[in-house]
């Protein structure tokens, strides 16, 4: 925690210092809009490839800049890539001594826009505007205003956000088992704990031993806001009586906490879940160790192609409209994931800028949504009856999804369609059908000062003590102990300025 502070505060002076010379930048900037080869609807000016660095992150090992797929994003953009790759395990604390180090590449990717440092560096004059920009670009002004406004600062916008559908989130599980146990695809979460019960205790690998667990979890507990949503809590944040409540102040999310911890009581969920990442997690599921998983429906394709290789007859299949107290409802998302941003210290000119956002702009031609969705023809996919299929869909993930995908700003689903499985085919049905019972977030477009600059320090409040009422190491009265911390902490003010930035929005 205090390397982290430190860090910070690093961060946020460099930003004083940052900000001086990148102003003047600005103001020598140049109003043509010199888009080159990678660009906008302008006419070329230079067929000189644009040279740029950028740093975004990765899930497997990083790629080579060699690759057959980088070879063909540079020819179709007219640009010479620079990718710093970053392990998403370490990407934040990445950003955070690269922003404080003042050398800065010309496209940053950032987690989230709202961070304290990030915000400081906005409003230091670090990044450039995109706004007035966006309307000169086919594919960027066809992005969602909707989602701009949820990444916009002091109502202005620095960056291009990563689309993403309102709802992914289900229940993936090995339908196999099912079958070897007897029972039927759930509908309630009083039927997802009997099923979960089930793969845990009636040997549904048929193996003759004791080996198996209902369902695996990750320390971030991604799949505990998904059950809290479906048993009745808020998205985070809720209207109440005209303020603004956290959704763990609600009795539905504490109804949650019930439910997990009988799991965790019975056996029925990873013992030592509050210590696994995400990699181990879907490790659980590969070796046949966990029979669920909660998580975005589309990785259900990739566990389906790892088990049959090891599991011959291994079934996969999602679930995600649990009925609940409220009827059907799951957790909606703020419609992206990360921002590119680019700082005017290394991006000098509102010329290269605007060749830099055409390069983003032809990243989202068709041609090069299907290059960073299928692959290399011939080598991930192939084409039968005119429609493109995976080859190798774990070498693609390896190869492709799992690095230049991160480069991509549209909606990963939005390359052709192609020969789908049943269980894609259905996820796919169910992600688009799913945004009607999608539960926003109202704090979406806000920004609460005090949850900026301590919602690191805030958010561990909740987060150990749900984890530890869960393993039993703390009663309900310890759980209301944590809220009362977390007020006095600086939870009260978050509420209060939410609610103040609320009542302004005209929401």
């Amino acid at each position: 925690m205090k390397r982290h502070t430190g860090m910070k505060k690093a961060g946020i002076a460099a930003i004083g210092m940052l900000a001086g010379t990148v102003l003047l930048a600005g103001c020598g900037s140049e109003k043509s809009p010199a888009a080159g080869s990678a660009g906008t609807s302008s006419k070329p000016e230079s067929k000189e490839p644009l040279k740029l660095s950028i740093m975004t992150l990765m899930y497997a090992e990083p790629p080579k800049a060699d690759s057959d797929v980088q070879k063909k994003i540079e020819e179709y953009t007219n640009t010479k890539l620079d990718i710093s790759w970053v392990p998403n395990s370490s990407y934040k604390e990445k950003v955070n001594v690269t922003i404080a180090s003042g050398e800065l590449p010309k496209a940053l990717l950032v987690q989230n826009n709202k961070d304290s440092n990030i915000l400081s560096a906005v409003r230091a004059g670090v990044f450039w505007e995109v706004g007035p920009y966006l309307k000169d670009y086919p594919n960027l002004s066809k992005m969602n205003k909707s989602v701009f406004d949820n990444i916009k600062v002091d109502g202005k916008i620095y960056g291009l956000y990563r689309a993403r559908d309102l709802s992914t989130y289900g229940i993936i599980f090995r339908s196999d088992w099912l079958k070897n146990v007897g029972l039927s695809e759930p509908k309630t979460i009083d039927e997802l704990y009997n099923v979960l019960k089930a793969f845990t205790l009636n040997d549904p690998d048929k193996n003759g031993k004791a080996d198996t667990v209902g369902l695996t979890e990750e320390k971030t507990m991604d799949g505990f806001g998904v059950i809290a949503s479906i048993m009745g809590a808020p998205n985070s944040w809720e209207v109440k009586d005209g303020k603004l409540s956290p959704d763990f102040l609600a009795p539905e999310y504490f109804e949650a906490m019930k439910f997990y911890k009988k799991l965790y009581d019975e056996k029925l969920i990873k013992q030592d879940f509050p210590v696994l990442n995400n990699q181990q997690k879907k490790d659980d599921i590969n070796q046949g160790k966990a029979g669920a998983v909660i998580s975005n429906m589309i990785d259900g394709a990739g566990y389906q192609a790892s088990l049959a290789k090891t599991f011959p007859g291994a079934d996969v299949d999602v679930v995600s409209r649990l009925k609940g107290p409220k009827g059907e409802r799951l957790p909606g998302g703020v419609g992206y994931n990360s921002v590119f941003m680019f700082p005017k210290s290394s991006v000098k000119t509102e010329a290269e800028l605007k060749q830099i956002l055409g390069f983003y702009d032809k990243l989202s031609d068709q041609k090069m949504l299907d290059l960073l969705g299928w692959g290399v023809e011939g080598k991930h996919y192939k084409v039968e009856d005119g429609k493109p299929v995976f080859i190798d869909q774990k070498l693609q993930d390896t190869e492709v999804g799992s690095s230049y995908l991160q480069l991509q700003i549209a909606k990963y689903t939005a390359k052709t369609t192609g020969k789908e499985t049943p269980l894609m085919e259905k996820y796919g049905k169910m992600i688009k059908d799913n945004e009607a019972i999608a539960v926003n977030n109202p704090t979406n477009p806000l920004v609460s000062e005090t949850q900026t600059t301590k919602g690191s320090e805030l958010k561990p409040i909740i987060d150990d003590a749900r984890t530890k009422f869960i393993l039993g190491k703390l009663d309900e009265a310890g759980w209301k102990q944590a809220i009362e911390q977390w007020r006095k902490a600086g939870g009260d003010k978050v509420i209060q300025e939410f609610t103040e930035q609320y009542a302004k929005s005209g929401q």
